[in-house]
């Protein structure tokens, strides 16, 4: 099983100290940055692209999503937001990463009525940024969100039918997913290659450890297994002790 842990978790530490924590840690190989706000500027930093790579740990890239808009309707906000998740594509190029995750937009306020439209652009901006990504050899992921207002793609069948349409990966965001009403059985797609793994009480996004939720994540992982997923278990939450007690949770299950 392949096993990973998103820097949302080490928020409150130093980059060196967020890498030093999962390199210590024997379950993880795989680590998620967050590519915004400390660490948007990575790609102009080569003693940080230097010191990322001298760890003998392997990484996906979460590309910007915070003032990030790609189904904007103004088109300077969405042609922007495309450049910024390009660079986090770019980065995973300087780090070796083939994998970068990508939120499809969100509908916004003027958005309200024009659902169609908003969408469309949408659409059109992820097949830009997928065409982007293949050409630089990395799998532009995308997530399903979670039961917020205005946000886009929380029907897991709509997102899966889009990325279907345009040849293109998903991330499934189990917590996301559960906001929304989605059992286990009903979230596993041929298109997904990376997974976000997290709990909550269904009505909250609030990336608990596992088992500190209303989330089935025993079924979760049964379905998982029984289709032979094969790709990577992103433990996304917001504590390191949330990291370990999910940790215990799955060496209980007898998965690690």
């Amino acid at each position: 099983m392949k096993i990973g842990a998103s820097m949302l978790a080490t928020e409150d530490r130093t980059m060196e100290e967020a890498l030093e924590y999962f390199d210590s840690n024997k379950y993880i190989d795989y680590v998620e940055i967050v590519h915004d706000y400390p660490y948007r500027e990575i790609n102009d930093d080569a003693e940080l692209v230097d010191l990322i790579n001298s760890y003998d740990l392997k990484y996906t890239i979460h590309a910007p999503f915070i003032d990030i808009n790609i189904a904007s309707l103004n088109p300077a906000i969405a042609d922007f937001s495309v450049r910024e998740i390009e660079r986090s594509i770019d980065l995973a190029n300087m780090i070796d990463s083939n994998l970068v995750v990508v939120h499809p937009g969100i509908l916004g306020f003027h958005g309200r009525g024009r659902e169609d439209l908003v969408y469309k652009i949408s659409e059109e901006h992820l097949e830009v940024i997928g065409n982007y990504a293949k050409d630089s050899g990395v799998d532009a992921c995308i997530e399903n969100l979670p039961n917020i207002t205005d946000f886009m793609f929380m029907d897991v069948n709509q997102l899966n039918d889009t990325l279907v349409k345009l040849d293109l990966p998903m991330t499934m965001d189990i917590g996301h997913a559960h906001t929304n009403g989605f059992t286990p059985e009903e979230i596993y797609f041929d298109s997904i290659k990376h997974i976000h793994v997290h709990d909550n009480p269904g009505n909250d996004d609030s990336h608990l450890a596992l088992g500190d939720g209303t989330f089935d994540v025993n079924g979760f992982f049964d379905v998982f297994t029984k289709k032979k997923y094969d790709g990577i278990y992103m433990l996304e939450l917001i504590s390191t002790d949330f990291v370990e007690k999910s940790l215990e949770y799955m060496k209980n299950l007898g998965l690690i």
